[in-house]
């Protein structure tokens, strides 16, 4: 029996993991920076923002296609001394209302390069997206 596991990954797009992290008093500059090193070094796209406000300090968005290189970057995170208060995983996906889009402009939507060329600044905001009847934000009216 192989001591590996098999890759965790969405059959198309890629795992998003949203990270915010307050500092400690035991965060450790180095180890933070090698840890997402170390991701990127799996091919994991790494950005990480200093926030405003008082729910986080530091917000770290990774994307990948296996989600166990996710898992140790938020183990090396940790480790570094940041305290996660809150998270989020998905997958990229194509939309509903974006499915008959021409496939060039899908790819980007499944296969994000990060950062965008000239951004320089990203929002987050959670967002449901149940399944239920009346429930889909898009179809409210102004």
């Amino acid at each position: 029996m192989s001591t590996q596991s098999q890759p965790v990954v969405p059959s198309t797009g890629l795992t998003v993991l949203h990270l915010f992290c307050h500092n400690s008093e035991h965060l450790d500059n180095d180890v933070f920076t090698a840890g997402v090193k170390a991701a990127q070094a799996e091919g994991a796209q790494v950005i990480t923002a200093a926030m405003l406000g008082h729910k986080c300090d530091v917000a770290i968005m990774a994307l990948h296609a296996d989600m166990r290189v996710l898992r140790r970057l938020q183990a090396r995170v940790q480790v570094a001394g940041l305290t996660v208060s809150d998270s989020y995983v998905s997958i990229t996906e194509v939309s509903e209302y974006a499915k008959n889009m021409p496939a060039e402009m899908l790819q980007p939507r499944l296969y994000p390069v990060l950062p965008p060329e000239g951004k320089h600044a990203f929002c987050f905001y959670p967002m449901s997206k149940r399944r239920e009847q009346g429930a889909n934000w898009f179809t409210l009216p102004y």
